[in-house]
């Protein structure tokens, strides 16, 4: 049985469960982990027993489990993605982009809320940690390839909750108007944030009693969301030590390795962090930094390479004091 993971308290550069070892987190996760994916309405139902099957016969302890935020349309393709489900209700009255009803952001899809307890349970029967990935940085606005300046062909933020074409709540989350929402991922809109913190709330209300549980805030959102993130993380430590249980909060990269990103995770609030390859700063690809015990380091073979990682790799991250490895099965 899994106990809840702490820093250990001699080698910071580590988890532990509370048995006084140190506790290393390697696994592999999936884009549809979580919610469907796909480019029929309803997407097809991702087959969660066989992604565990897989897990557990690798001996794996540890995913990613990924989140979404828009109902519809994906950064990497003008076809349009539908994603099921999501936290809020479609109510209507009216018509979003998608052709389906108006989100309303005040009324909670306890679906999504149920999907999400069940699948955290039942990675932990199976011995496997679940890092609940909150945000998502693909979700919110036309995305670059590596910085080059080339956009993917696609826009989320049109299949986006706080896109005011989709909900009935007032939220607008292009405050610049430039048909994008990279203004949600900061802490600009008040009440975009507040809502933000509400669906936090329920995430923690509805896993806090869960031990095999730890929190992400978002995959590859931009650096200029650090200072959003950083409140995020505290927002989360802050509500948890009302609960009776408490969980490592993680950060991990930045979109497109921009510098100084790495020292904006070592320098969050975060407990654990999935740093990236930055130039010839911190080449995590060739020849990890030493782990100095700042932060929980899990590698993450997307954030460092996209496609890439051997066993050479795994090893070397291993000696120089990582405490963990995943990899994309996309």
């Amino acid at each position: 049985m899994l106990k809840p993971l702490t820093i250990h308290p001699n080698n910071p550069r580590y988890f532990t469960d509370g048995s006084g070892k140190a506790i290393y987190l390697t696994g592999s996760h999936t884009w549809a982990n979580l919610q469907d994916i796909g480019l029929t309405d309803p997407p097809p139902v991702f087959n969660w027993a066989a992604y565990l099957d897989f897990m557990q016969k690798y001996n794996h302890n540890f995913m990613r489990m990924w989140a979404w935020e828009q109902a519809a349309w994906a950064p990497w393709t003008k076809e349009e993605y539908f994603i099921h489900p999501l936290p809020y209700m479609r109510t209507g009255p009216g018509t979003a982009l998608d052709g389906k009803p108006k989100f309303d952001l005040n009324q909670f899809n306890q679906g999504y809320f149920d999907r999400l307890r069940s699948r955290v349970i039942d990675a932990g029967d199976r011995g496997i940690y679940v890092s609940i990935m909150l945000f998502e940085g693909w979700s919110n606005m036309k995305m670059d390839l590596g910085g080059r300046k080339k956009h993917l062909p696609g826009n989320p933020w049109r299949g986006h909750p706080f896109n005011k074409e989709n909900n009935i709540s007032g939220i607008d989350g292009d405050a610049n108007g430039n048909g994008e929402g990279e203004e949600v991922h900061t802490l600009s809109i008040p009440a975009v944030t507040r809502r933000q913190e509400a669906y936090v709330r329920r995430v923690i209300d509805t896993v806090n009693d869960l031990d095999n549980v730890l929190y992400e805030i978002g995959n590859e959102a931009p650096i200029e969301t650090k200072e959003w993130q950083y409140h995020i993380v505290n927002y989360i430590k802050s509500y948890e030590a009302t609960k009776p249980k408490q969980h490592p909060v993680g950060m991990t990269a930045f979109y497109a390795g921009r510098e100084g990103a790495v020292d904006a995770l070592l320098a969050s609030p975060a407990d654990w962090i999935s740093p990236q390859t930055e130039g010839g700063v911190h080449r995590y690809d060739t020849d990890p930094p030493s782990a100095d015990g700042r932060k929980v380091i899990i590698a993450d073979t997307d954030h460092i390479f996209g496609v890439g990682g051997d066993g050479k790799w795994v090893w070397k991250s291993f000696l120089k004091g990582e405490s963990g490895c995943t990899t994309d099965r996309v």
